[in-house]
């Protein structure tokens, strides 16, 4: 099984919150506890780390037989070469292939922009929000992209020589 196919199957076993959790570490690596309170609309610190504790964590260890998140003190984040202090890490394990240099999101105000280079026989592409999924298709393309807000269904979709651009307007921001 892909990283990629392991986030989805994790993805598709916790509850809307957690999922958000998940689909923001494997985009992002890493990220402080009050990063992920402020993503999930948490009332407090402690509600993410027992979502991490009771629901990510034993869903991730069904699937690859190790936890998903975890803290880390002090680790070099790969990526960049910078030394980060008391992070949540996703497992590697999970982003290894979840990486695509094809596949850009960029998180502005109040939108979700996504960028995305097709192949060129690419002319007619669908594009759905399923859940916290954005599912990109064409005739020889299927890609799913993790995303890390709730954002409404319908999409501003723009082809143009073969790069898609994507905009998505986040819910309660």
């Amino acid at each position: 099984m892909s990283a990629l196919e392991k986030v989805e199957t994790l993805v598709k076993g916790v509850d809307e919150k957690s999922k958000h959790i998940v689909t923001y570490l494997a985009r992002e690596k890493h990220a402080r506890i009050k990063e992920l309170t402020d993503l999930i609309f948490a009332s407090s610190d402690m509600e993410v780390l027992m979502r991490i504790k009771e629901i990510i964590n034993p869903k991730a260890q069904e699937i690859t037989g190790k936890d998903a998140i975890k803290f880390e003190q002090s680790k070099i984040d790969p990526l960049t070469g910078e030394k980060i202090f008391f992070n949540w890490w996703i497992n590697e394990e999970l982003t290894d292939s979840a990486h695509d240099d094809f596949v850009d999101v960029m998180d502005e105000k109040s939108i979700l922009r996504i960028v995305v280079a097709l192949p060129t026989q690419e002319k007619n592409v669908k594009v759905k929000v399923n859940g916290s999924l954005l599912v990109i298709s064409g005739k020889k393309y299927y890609k799913e992209v993790p995303l890390s807000y709730i954002v409404e269904k319908k999409a501003d979709v723009t082809l143009n020589n073969g790069v898609l651009e994507i905009k998505l307007s986040k819910v309660g921001k």
